[in-house]
């Protein structure tokens, strides 16, 4: 194979592009090839290469001159030391984006597990919000492949397998044909080499019959034609190998000449009328299959792919005189396919046909609307767009704007609805993993359970054999199978934790309204609802209570008498209003949950706290902490794991000395990224000890406070390992004096 010089594709540019810049293309060359210096393929040849054959298979499209540059650049950015603004300040800011986004795709892996694949394929897409992108891949992948005789066996199969399973297929919905029948070749050799050497070698030794078949038939054809006064093209083809094998497995057949349809024909005329003349004047001097009769001229592909395919028989020549398989060859049926100029565009270059570079001196594109049917998503392409980028801009593939994909640490890739949160992601995984779920951490960074995750994010599951899943979840998790896995939990339960569950939160509430709990009779629930209810029936509304299915609050509202429940409601507004006129410490800001700032929190009116009260809050389901006094006698016998540390706002002050092991490696920022964690949670540097570890002395407000420093810490990168050599309580002479020191 020839190899390419950059010369070639600027003269081919220039065909289409009039006004292209041939310098700004050839300066893209020359930076990539020194950005690649001294670096080789496996095959031995230098690096640039590559980016240079990919540029010269993205030709056939008729890129635009930022993607001829982009192709030429692809690798630069995950492969060399030189960043997006050195590039940004030599070829300009449109540029980036694409490489950008080829940077993004290269880190998409094929796993290997086939139930991820269609997610794989629709992630690929959705992450590629530049059609572009995807055509640049795709023509990467595509010379990667031609040379993957150089590596090791192991890694040519998992290559071709990722291959075979996502690009092929993607270049195949796009209708890129060329592409998609290479790839798959060309996987076909390294996945099933003993398969792919019988066909090619059976091809081989039938080539020069399938030469004259072809001729002899095309000819017929042609001249058939001419005399119904219609003048087109006619091409001959066989079909490409792994195709033929995909056949004989489905046929159960074993040799070449056993199959039908292994020729085409193709006719390419003006017009789209043609089309239907030419297949008259083929049905009226053969014999048509009927069943073999497609039409997707009027019934067009999802994938914009127009022709009329019809299968002839008798059109081939007989060759008696030859061997058995040569014989049967001749006397298969044939397909034929006719279709326009701009038909067999799309049929071989599938979206990107759409470039139309029309006016001397400049371009203009003209794209049909149609749907490219992406799986279930749709694209709409506008119709008349005036330029090139207007119609890159149109032709946006990021369809799945209700979907989001998430990966597991491990590359597994999670089809969510927008809006999902990590336990959602977590019972996607699995069940188990769900009701074990303690934490997650997103992009490496812990977040909170209802946390909305974002497109192309990787969710870690924290989890622990102590943890079972919490009611509040269902305030906030949007997956059916999350809810129902919940449900189902709850449900599952025994009955006695259930009905405790369930008296506990009608008690709760009964406090809260002025009224006194259930007994052990549970006498208050005899009479509910205009009906006298048994010792089960009672039950039952406590176990409806505890897995969830029935609110509390109703059921306590309806055992105390509608006028003192009226008093008690009065009473309650009336509280309100008063805590509202006289204490202004609704804000946020003003409470501190386990020393942090921003959590939904509300006072209790229960117990009216001040600023001037030791303050608790206490978890509620689906609105935040509430925050009572310490000794608030509405709190005594509620659940203890609901409770969590509060604090007024400017009132923590530090009450530990803590001495902190980092373990890290040393780069630029570090320190300065170290000290950023210290500086956001107000905490003060005593001491620091520079060594092959950092010593760092703090003085903190509590030992929870402590632990999620070191959590936050550990986040660092090149941070390995965060530890505490030691801490203690400081004496109250030193307090103010440690506060002075610090820096």
């Amino acid at each position: 194979m020839a190899k390419t010089h950059i010369n070639d594709i600027i003269k081919e540019a220039k065909t289409y592009l009039p006004n292209v810049d041939g310098e700004r293309i050839l300066r893209g060359y020359e930076f990539a090839k020194e950005a690649h210096k001294g670096v080789f393929r496996c095959g031995g040849e230098p690096y640039i290469e590559h980016p240079l054959e990919t540029a010269s298979i993205l030709m056939h499209f008729k890129p635009d001159e930022d993607s001829i540059i982009a192709a030429l650049l692809h690798d630069v950015l995950e492969d060399t030391d030189i960043t997006a603004d050195e590039i940004e300040k030599e070829f300009g800011a449109r540029v980036i984006p694409l490489l950008k986004g080829l940077e993004k795709l290269g880190k998409i892996k094929y796993q290997g597990q086939e139930r991820q694949v269609e997610n794989l394929r629709k992630m690929f897409l959705a992450m590629a919000k530049d059609i572009r992108v995807i055509l640049i891949k795709l023509c990467d992948r595509l010379h990667n492949m031609r040379t993957l005789e150089c590596l090791k066996t192991e890694k040519q199969k998992r290559i071709a397998q990722e291959t075979l399973s996502v690009y092929a297929p993607i270049a195949g919905r796009l209708g890129i044909f060329d592409i998609k029948s290479e790839l798959e070749d060309l996987c076909f050799r390294y996945l099933h080499p003993k398969a792919y050497a019988e066909i090619t070698n059976e091809l081989e030794s039938i080539t020069g019959f399938q030469k004259r078949l072809i001729k002899s038939g095309s000819e017929l054809l042609k001249s058939t034609l001419k005399k119904e006064h219609i003048y087109g093209q006619v091409e001959g083809r066989i079909k490409h190998a792994y195709s033929i094998f995909k056949k004989l497995k489905r046929k159960n057949k074993n040799f070449i000449s056993e199959l039908y349809d292994i020729f085409a024909l193709r006719i390419i005329v003006n017009t789209e009328a043609e089309c239907y003349q030419a297949l008259g004047a083929i049905h009226k001097h053969w014999r048509p299959l009927t069943r073999r009769f497609k039409d997707y001229i009027a019934n067009k592909k999802n994938n914009d792919y127009q022709s009329l395919h019809t299968t002839v028989i008798g059109i081939m020549p007989k060759m008696n005189r030859q061997p058995e398989a040569i014989q049967k060859l001749s006397q298969q049926p044939v397909e034929i396919q006719i279709r326009t100029k701009g038909m067999d565009e799309v049929a071989k270059f599938g979206i990107a046909a759409h470039w139309q570079y029309k006016e001397k001196g400049g371009y203009s594109i003209a794209v049909p609307e149609h749907k490219l049917n992406w799986v279930k998503s749709l694209v709409t392409l506008h119709e008349n767009l005036k330029s090139n980028s207007e119609f890159v801009e149109t032709l946006n593939v990021d369809v799945f704007h209700d979907r989001i994909f998430s990966m597991t640490p491990e590359g597994d890739i999670k089809d969510l609805p927008q809006g999902a949160t990590p336990v959602d992601f977590a019972y996607s995984v699995h069940t188990d993993i769900g009701h074990k779920c303690k934490g997650a951490k997103v992009d490496g960074r812990i977040v909170s359970l209802d946390y909305k995750l974002k497109n192309n994010q990787v969710v870690e599951i924290l989890t622990s054999k102590h943890i079972s899943p919490n009611r509040y979840w269902l305030s906030f998790v949007i997956t059916s199978h999350a809810k129902s896995a919940i449900k189902h939990w709850f449900n599952t339960q025994e009955r006695g934790n259930l009905l405790k569950e369930g008296k506990d939160l009608i008690n709760k509430h009964l406090i809260r309204l002025g009224s006194k709990k259930l007994t052990g009779d549970l006498g208050k629930l005899k009479h509910y609802e205009g009906k006298t209810l048994n010792t089960k029936e009672r039950e039952d509304i406590l176990e409806k209570v505890g897995n969830g299915s029935v609110d509390a609050v109703s059921v306590a509202k309806k055992i105390i008498p509608a006028e003192r429940l009226r008093a008690q409601e009065i009473d309650s507004n009336t509280k309100k209003r008063v805590l509202a006129e006289n204490i202004n410490l609704i804000k946020k800001e003003d409470i501190l949950i386990t020393g942090e700032r921003g959590y939904k929190t509300q006072l209790a009116t229960c117990c009216d706290a001040t600023v001037d009260d030791k303050i608790i809050g206490y978890i509620t389901r689906g609105r935040g902490v509430t925050i009572h006094k310490a000794d608030c006698r509405v709190l005594r016998g509620h659940e203890k794991k609901r409770f969590i540390e509060a604090s007024w706002a400017g009132k923590i002050k530090p009450t530990y000395r803590a001495q902190l092991e980092i373990k890290k490696r040393s780069r630029i920022g570090l320190l300065r990224d170290i000290a950023d964690v210290f500086a956001k949670n107000n905490l003060s540097i005593l001491d620091l000890k520079i060594s092959k570890t950092l010593i760092i002395e703090t003085i903190i407000g509590n030992l929870s406070m402590l632990d999620r420093l070191i959590e936050k810490l550990q986040q660092i990168p090149d941070v390995f390992e965060v530890k505490e050599i030691a801490t203690k309580k400081p004496k109250k002479k030193r307090a103010k004096e440690m506060e002075k020191t610090a820096v």
